[in-house]
């Protein structure tokens, strides 16, 4: 994928590639599923669950040429997290998912796949920026799109991300129920603050213009916040204290 920037007739061998391995991936994942119950998100479904979702958003970003660094990163990513796909979960089903939490759980992974991808492009910029303030443009790779098209992309996911992450705290809050007694509270809290820094990030840029190394510190602060959420929480309950939500 990262070769066929520079290179266009590895494009097919690059887009052959990333459709079969995502559509291994979401076979051995939907068969876990089956096996062990629905939506069974113990921690490490939940990453394999988020790696296919990554591998979808990569091919979305990646069919204009020059974000395929961009897609590539996600495509690592995604095989990141195909590594914890299958093996018997830590808990069992207590009862069938209904269709609002399979909604919030959906929302959710959707939400963090775009956030994810704006922490990516983030990065990238972060790293266009110091070269450039280290006169290294000779050292800027071609396979880059410019800093102002780059920026453009971060909006975009972030906003999309930002309405993704705003219908699955509605769900969350509407359908799910007894949120001390299931250990949601710190999640929630988390995510919260995450929502509210990334909705200052779209106001501030559409309102004062906000870009560079600010928008780049309030993506990764809030992707932050919003990893050490779900992932940071459910680690702890299901790790240190032997527990999980539902």
């Amino acid at each position: 994928m990262l070769r066929s920037v520079n290179r266009p007739r590895l494009s097919a061998l690059a887009w052959t590639s990333a459709a079969l391995a995502l559509l291994i991936h979401c076979v051995a994942l939907v068969h876990a599923l089956r096996t062990y119950g629905p939506w069974m998100l113990d921690l490490r479904t939940a990453a394999s669950l988020l790696g296919w979702t990554l591998g979808m958003l990569a091919c979305v970003v990646g069919a204009e040429r020059r974000n395929r660094v961009l897609a590539t990163i996600l495509l690592l990513s995604a095989g990141a997290g195909a590594v914890f796909t299958g093996g018997e979960p830590n808990f069992a089903a207590t009862q069938p998912p209904s269709w609002e939490l399979t909604a919030h759980v959906l929302l959710s992974m959707g939400a963090a796949a775009l956030l994810f991808a704006a922490a990516a492009t983030a990065v990238l910029l972060l790293v266009l920026d110091r070269r450039l303030r280290d006169r290294r443009i000779a050292d800027l790779p071609n396979s880059l799109p410019p800093v102002d098209q780059l920026e453009a992309v971060l909006f975009r996911l972030i906003g999309a991300g930002f309405a993704l992450l705003t219908l699955a705290l509605f769900t969350g809050f509407v359908f799910v129920t007894n949120l001390f007694a299931q250990h949601l509270i710190h999640k929630t809290v988390l995510s919260v603050i995450a929502w509210v820094l990334f909705g200052v990030l779209l106001i501030g840029r559409v309102r004062f213009g906000w870009r560079g190394r600010q928008a780049v510190r309030w993506t990764l602060f809030g992707f932050a916040l919003l990893v050490l959420s779900y992932f940071g929480s459910k680690f702890v309950l299901e790790t240190v204290l032997g527990r999980h939500w539902g």
